[in-house]
């Protein structure tokens, strides 16, 4: 399974998963990926992701190779059959959580 996490909109100062519990996950064999300075907002470098056992990469390599995506705020260009986990506010942002629903997302 590969989990990645995606960098946040620059006014986001949050990040869907820090550094202690990528090293949970890393440690039952889950590859985790995180956008290149995700978590700098959130005193998270990517050193401290690397000594986690995460792996830097781009938004477009963790929406293509990623099974479950963390992203607080809608991430756009979602591939179908993609899980994506985040604060997305449904009956706010009906349109894209039904588009999301038709792909398989």
């Amino acid at each position: 399974m590969v989990i990645g996490v995606l960098k946040e909109p620059s006014f986001e100062t949050r990040v869907s998963l820090l550094p202690d519990a990528t090293a949970t996950l890393t440690k039952k064999g889950i590859t985790v990926i995180v956008e290149d300075g995700a978590g700098e907002k959130a005193f998270s470098n990517n050193d401290d992701y690397t000594k986690s056992g995460a792996k830097i990469g781009s938004a477009s390599a963790i929406l293509q190779t990623a099974d479950i995506i963390l992203s607080i705020h809608p991430p756009s260009n979602v591939p179908a059959n993609k899980i994506v986990i985040g604060v997305y506010q449904p009956l706010y942002n009906y349109d894209q959580v039904s588009k999301w629903a038709k792909e398989g997302v």
